[in-house]
């Protein structure tokens, strides 16, 4: 009977003990949890005031090459509008020639935030779905606007190039803030007549490349306006999905 009291005693011991030990790893459990759900909070904030940040200097961005692309058009437009009235001289063409926006500058956005998020197997962080989704959808969108520039660009300067061929002095009017080229004596008789014969060879390659610089400019206005609507959605939401945190 004593012994059987013992080992009663020694079980309650050894259960109790057994208990602890069990709700301690549980409890480590639990905080161990708790750390990393609070490590993945804080990485996910991170990377979506990473984003936020890179979308606003995307908008900006976008602002100033909405800003050049309308420079281009209008800056080609009058340079066509003029070939079409005589140049009397020497002054006059090189006036004109200096209307032309030659701009093919490739699109080049604020990605690198995402860009991490990509090579580091992050994406998962950010658990609204719906903005993920709206992430990854700017992104495609800003890519396939990349390429669809890039294409653009390429042709438009192979009609530049062509230009340079078949205009071979096209060059020397473009010297319009120094005197290398100023003085008609360095020119021979007749050599900038074409601009004054719309059926000539020349004025048709050359109205051909600054109307193919038109038409570029306007294509690229579609995606940057595209681009910044999206880009502004994608703030807000960013931004309203850092407030529901606080």
């Amino acid at each position: 009977m004593r012994v059987f009291n013992h080992l009663k005693s020694d079980w309650f011991r050894y259960g109790f003990e057994t208990i602890a030990v069990v709700v301690g790893i549980l409890v480590a459990f639990a905080l161990d949890n708790w750390n990393e759900v609070r490590k993945q909070e804080i990485l996910e904030i991170q990377y979506l005031n990473g984003l936020k940040a890179d979308l606003a200097s995307d908008t900006a961005y976008y602002n100033r090459r909405i800003g050049d692309s309308e420079g281009v058009l209008q800056d080609n437009t009058n340079h066509i509008l003029q070939m079409y009235q005589n140049q009397n001289s020497l002054g006059e063409v090189k006036n004109l020639i200096s209307l032309a926006n030659w701009n093919s500058e490739q699109l080049t956005t604020q990605n690198s935030t995402y860009i991490d998020l990509i090579n580091s197997g992050s994406l998962s962080t950010i658990r609204n779905q719906v903005l993920k989704d709206l992430v990854i959808d700017y992104y495609r969108e800003n890519e396939t606007a990349a390429a669809h520039i890039l294409e653009f660009n390429e042709v438009s300067s192979r009609s530049l190039l062509e230009t340079g061929n078949v205009i071979r002095n096209y060059g020397k009017f473009w010297h319009f803030n120094d005197d290398l080229y100023d003085d008609e004596n360095k020119f021979y008789e007749g050599e900038w007549d074409f601009i004054n014969d719309p059926t000539s060879d020349k004025f048709q390659t050359l109205e051909y490349a600054l109307s193919t610089y038109r038409l570029k400019h306007n294509y690229f206005l579609d995606h940057f306006e595209t681009l910044k609507l999206f880009s502004a959605q994608l703030i807000e939401e960013i931004q309203n999905e850092l407030d529901s945190r606080k």
